[in-house]
């Protein structure tokens, strides 16, 4: 009887395995792109816990939390005992990663260049590390069909906007410069960051923001809850730019402004629309 239960047991773990259910995995996922993909998987079930930058969809607010990405700690995430860690390069200290590896977590990076290749490349490598591959080609044909859809306005082919992405709207802005997600974005778009002459994130002094000449202010939406609009309006040399002219504000959700994920597509088209519905 003892051999029979064996067996038995046996043949529902083989059975889990090869149905892409062995996933029973306890999962801590640290990023809120690398969580989004996780949820749009249908694989939530496995996540005991995520970090503090995971806030969608909503459901993801409810997760048990070990603190920011780029700010961890070892005892954080071992109190929830995990099987498997997927993290971004952003996810540190280091020191705090060896601690866990070294605790026998499994750590997979889930890093991909900032392009649309890049969102499909961080949907399957999220898939595979899950063993969720089949739902992971099924859900970046999804997105591909989503950016084949968008269509660019005519208008842009002439002069493409300029756009700025301002992060910390408190004293000399935070802005956007290359190498950035929003500068991604923008491209991806068809529009120009209005302040590429700038690697990463600097603050902008106002006579670098006259020189700018946005056409539009793009923000996150929880900035801009914080802040309010008129610290925006407010901003030394904003008042004078074609986007302070015309009061031209375009908030995004911070996870389609900084994500780059899977609903990247749906950030393009609310910008595309944003725009066009200011043309003359």
């Amino acid at each position: 009887m003892r051999y029979h239960s064996l067996a038995v047991s046996t043949l529902i773990a083989l059975s889990l395995t090869i149905s892409g259910q062995s996933l029973a995995q306890r999962v801590v996922s640290i990023g809120g792109t690398v969580t989004e993909i996780v949820y749009l998987l249908g694989a939530e079930q496995q996540i005991v816990a995520s970090d503090t930058s995971s806030i969608y969809p909503d459901a993801a607010l409810n997760t048990p939390k070990v603190g920011y990405q780029r700010t961890l700690s070892s005892e954080g995430v071992l109190s929830v005992h995990p099987e498997t860690l997927l993290i971004t390069p952003a996810a540190g200290p280091a020191k705090v990663l060896q601690q866990l590896k070294d605790a026998g977590i499994e750590l997979v990076t889930i890093a991909a260049p900032d392009s649309k290749q890049g969102i499909l490349d961080k949907v399957t490598q999220v898939a595979s590390a899950l063993h969720q591959e089949e739902k992971g080609r099924q859900i970046t044909q999804d997105i591909e069909q989503a950016f084949r859809q968008l269509k660019t306005p005519s208008t842009w082919a002439q002069r493409p906007p300029r756009l700025l992405f301002v992060l910390q709207m408190g004293g000399a802005p935070m802005v956007a410069g290359k190498g950035t997600a929003p500068d991604a974005l923008f491209k991806m778009a068809g529009a120009v960051n209005a302040v590429e002459a700038i690697n990463g994130y600097k603050a902008l002094t106002p006579e670098a923001l006259l020189l700018a000449q946005p056409d539009a202010i793009v923000v996150t939406q929880q900035g801009l809850d914080r802040a309010g609009d008129k610290s925006i309006w407010s901003l030394p040399g904003i008042a004078t730019t074609p986007a302070g002219k015309n009061h031209r504000l375009v908030p995004l959700d911070a996870l389609l402004a900084l994500g780059l994920g899977p609903r990247t597509p749906q950030a393009i088209q609310t910008l595309h629309k944003k725009l066009e519905s200011w043309a003359p």
